[in-house]
């Protein structure tokens, strides 16, 4: 299962996996991409949670089963309603503004947005990785606030920028470098060290922002799936992530090649989970009620009216 459409970026990476492993006839089994969308991969993870834990039906997500659950009261699952098989590669966020943007660097753009709270506009997937990246960067730097606006994907928030709607956006290195001739600019890297594709990027923390953030594959089975067939999928993972298939597309992606399983993995899972710990969900203010506003102005408007037609 990608809790994904088809042609985005998790399909994509679950298809590179798929195809190593029919070229090498590494499983007798016929590997089937299920796309299961909507809601934020909430829906798609919803059915893997529900699926029989009989070893034929897994799910690839990223760190979206940790964000899904921490901002959604109406999301109850996470990682630890899934008995977990590996990761597969972890990618770095650029954050980028348009050409035309007043800041050149990321420092310029956070003071602005701690003299000017909630004027800067964030386009980004509300309660993604993508948001999530934007709330670390406002607890990097104390004061900071932006205004957050529902863009989508990679490509709506690439348009939503481009027009002028958002002033700055994330996205993962792979569609910075796919987007990046579209006219938009990075300022920096939330990664620990800076970016190999982009050497002379500067990272959050060079430009003095306490903020790192990324976006890690997970590859999850429901719960009680029996454990010999766990480390068959880590076995098979394994052998897909070790064919030159795989490692050429991960660099093409500038996906970083990791691969963990066993006490590493659960470690890791632990770490992403406690990350979000210290990250304050700020829901916005509920809307005025409008309807009741027009029905009034039209009541006024019309006792008006009629007071008019009566001295006449």
């Amino acid at each position: 299962i990608v809790p994904f459409a088809a042609g985005g970026g998790s399909d994509t990476f679950v298809r590179i996996f798929q195809k190593a492993i029919r070229e090498k006839e590494l499983c007798p089994q016929p590997i089937v991409v299920k796309n299961v969308a909507g809601a934020g991969g909430t829906i798609g993870s919803r059915a893997a949670l529900k699926a029989k834990p009989d070893g034929y039906t897994i799910m690839c997500l990223h760190d979206g089963i940790y964000t899904a659950q921490h901002y959604s009261d109406k999301v109850d699952w996470g990682p630890d309603d899934f008995d977990p098989i590996a990761a597969t590669g972890r990618s770095s966020v650029v954050i980028a503004v348009r050409d035309n943007s007043p800041f050149q660097t990321l420092a310029e753009l956070m003071d602005e947005a701690v003299q000017r709270p909630y004027e800067l506009v964030f386009g980004t997937n509300i309660g993604a990785p993508n948001h999530y990246s934007a709330m670390f960067l406002q607890q990097g730097k104390p004061g900071a606030k932006f205004r957050f606006t529902q863009t989508g994907g990679g490509a709506k928030r690439l348009a939503q920028l481009k027009g002028g709607h958002v002033d700055l956006s994330g996205f993962s290195v792979g569609e910075y470098e796919q987007f990046k001739a579209a006219g938009i600019r990075a300022l920096a890297v939330l990664s620990e060290k800076r970016e190999p594709s982009y050497p002379d990027l500067l990272t959050a923390k060079e430009q003095g922002i306490d903020a790192i953030h990324g976006l890690m594959q997970f590859w999850w089975a429901p719960k009680g799936t029996p454990p010999e067939r766990i480390q068959y999928f880590e076995k098979l993972l394994k052998q897909a992530w070790e064919t030159e298939t795989v490692q050429t597309r991960l660099d093409q992606l500038h996906v970083e090649p990791i691969f963990l399983t066993g006490e590493a993995l659960l470690k890791t899972i632990e770490e992403r989970s406690a990350n979000l710990e210290g990250i304050v969900v700020e829901k916005p203010p509920p809307l005025p009620p409008v309807h009741w506003m027009v029905l009034g102005l039209v009541a006024v408007c019309a006792a008006i009216v009629m007071r008019e037609g009566k001295v006449t």
